[in-house]
């Protein structure tokens, strides 16, 4: 249960260590990637965006909101997010072209099934929320025999209507 309490506050702390790790990384390379500089540029906001993007909808669903403790479905993406993001800026700094290739197309496919797996789960606890609200509705609002109606056939004034007039009268308690 500690784990999983520990992940709902490492994702506030994740959405700047992370993106600050490829930075570092691309800084303390050696020779740089050359034309793959741009892209690990470019990967850095889009990661922050994305964990920015995870940390909200995660937060939408109401368990999350009011015990603080994310799901093992959770953990197990978010840990398997922030490896591969390590695992980039590892290869981004030992200026490894091929590493920093594959596990840079790895994490754009990790981030999207993490975003994917968020609102998969968002809607999902919606869906059981939903249901449980249509269970609890009581769709009698008035128990039977509890109010009298009776038919005013009379005479009506004239303009309102030709139609006969119901008058439902509640118990007098």
């Amino acid at each position: 249960m500690w784990v999983r309490k520990a992940f709902y506050w490492v994702q506030l702390v994740a959405i700047a260590v992370v993106p600050v790790w490829i930075i570092v990384a691309t800084s303390i390379a050696p020779t740089g990637l050359g034309a793959q500089d741009i892209l690990v540029f470019l990967a850095w906001p889009a990661l922050a965006l994305a964990q920015v993007a995870v940390l909200g909808i995660t937060r939408a669903r109401k368990a999350v909101r009011q015990q603080h403790i994310l799901s093992w479905v959770d953990v197990a993406a978010l840990s398997t997010w922030y490896a591969v993001a390590i695992a980039y800026g590892g290869f981004v700094a030992a200026a490894s072209r091929l590493g920093a290739g594959l596990t840079g197309g790895l994490l754009i496919v990790v981030t999207i099934a993490v975003i994917a797996l968020a609102v998969w789960q968002l809607v999902t606890a919606a869906r059981a929320h939903v249901r449980t609200v249509m269970a609890s509705l009581d769709y009698t609002a008035v128990p039977a025999g509890e109010y009298r109606a009776s038919a005013n056939t009379g005479p009506t004034s004239p303009g309102s209507g030709d139609g006969d007039v119901y008058r439902i009268t509640p118990p007098q308690r």
